[in-house]
């Protein structure tokens, strides 16, 4: 085990620098264990910790509310999260801090700007990743001790992890060394459990962010739903407006055509009404032309100019019958025509 005498000494609280870092970490295992970390990781003052392909929790399949634990043999290189999905997953890094350092956590705004959000405790412990030796109480590094993190996809999109991605930089500080002990850690089968891994509910994950994506995908079938039925009501108003058109129109030539017969009717009655006095009124001449039968040439000239009368009535009745049908028949043909836009 590396003893703090051992080490360059350092001020407490001093943030570990990049090439105090490199150092620490070619040389012992108080950070990481051996063979996990890579010198490419380190950037500033920190290092990128990377995404394993197993020690993870993802759903079945993308959009899925049933979660498969990956662990042992089995690996997963990358996996998609749909929108609303959740995951668990763990750090190619093993950690083996000793009792004299520790580490914060920082997110990567690369990951939040695709609409990864990353959730995360905010420091690593002293100790995380260490044991104790039941023989001789000495501490020693764990095998295979991982960072946890919890991701959640609240983009509009689909989102492709990969093993190797950085999911989080820490900063690594010296400080006083703090009494030996265990760090509790809940471990990845307890996680596993709270996204209710191989037991297919229908709420694994955080189920919150679901919820929402599926309140949104019900607001907007909703939504649509509403707007064809407004486009069918819309639709339906117009054809009723056209079919009340043109029942208004055909009721009008209706109208039309009945006051046109009415009116032909009215006049040929008044003809025949004026035609029979006429008539009455020739016969009464005809029979006062006969008493008076001393007057022959009065009586001829008489009967002629009531004759001439008569016919001159009948003619103008015709005329007046048929021109009045005449207005009705193409008055009609001309509105007609009008309605139809010719």
């Amino acid at each position: 085990m590396v003893r703090g005498n051992s080490r360059r000494q350092r001020g407490t609280g001093t943030l570990l620098s990049q090439q105090d870092l490199l150092a620490e970490l070619t040389r012992s295992e108080r950070i990481f264990r051996a063979g996990t970390w890579k010198p490419e990781q380190l950037l500033g003052a920190g290092y990128s910790v990377r995404l394993s392909d197993d020690l993870l929790v993802i759903p079945d399949s993308p959009g899925d509310s049933r979660y498969t634990a990956v662990k042992g043999e089995n690996v997963v290189p990358e996996f998609t999260l749909a929108p609303g999905d959740t995951a668990l997953i763990s750090t190619i890094e093993r950690f083996s801090l000793d009792f004299d350092v520790t580490a914060t956590i920082g997110d990567r705004f690369g990951l939040a700007a695709k609409g990864l959000l990353v959730l995360h405790g905010s420091s690593v412990h002293p100790g995380y990743g260490r044991a104790e030796d039941p023989e001789d109480g000495t501490w020693h590094p764990k095998d295979d001790e991982r960072l946890y993190f919890i991701v959640a996809n609240v983009g509009p999109k689909n989102i492709t992890m990969r093993k190797g991605d950085a999911l989080a930089h820490l900063h690594f500080f010296d400080i006083d060394r703090i009494p030996e002990g265990p760090v509790p850690n809940v471990g990845f089968e307890h996680l596993s459990t709270l996204f209710g891994a191989g037991q297919h509910r229908e709420d694994g994950g955080l189920s919150y962010f679901r919820d929402v994506k599926d309140l949104r995908a019900e607001l907007e079938a909703e939504r649509a739903r509403t707007e064809a039925r407004m486009s069918e009501l819309t639709r339906a108003l117009a054809d009723n407006q056209a079919e009340t058109t043109r029942q208004v129109t055909e009721t009008q030539r209706d109208v039309n055509r009945v006051t046109d017969t009415s009116n032909m009717i009215v006049v040929f009655g008044v003809f025949l009404i004026t035609t029979t006095l006429l008539g009455v009124v020739l016969v009464m001449l005809g029979s006062l032309a006969d008493k008076l039968g001393e007057l022959d040439t009065w009586k001829t000239a008489l009967l002629s100019t009531l004759a001439v009368l008569y016919a001159g009535t009948s003619v103008t009745g015709v005329v007046l019958v048929a021109r009045a049908a005449g207005r009705g028949v193409f008055g009609r043909r001309a509105d007609r025509r009008g309605d139809t836009g010719e």
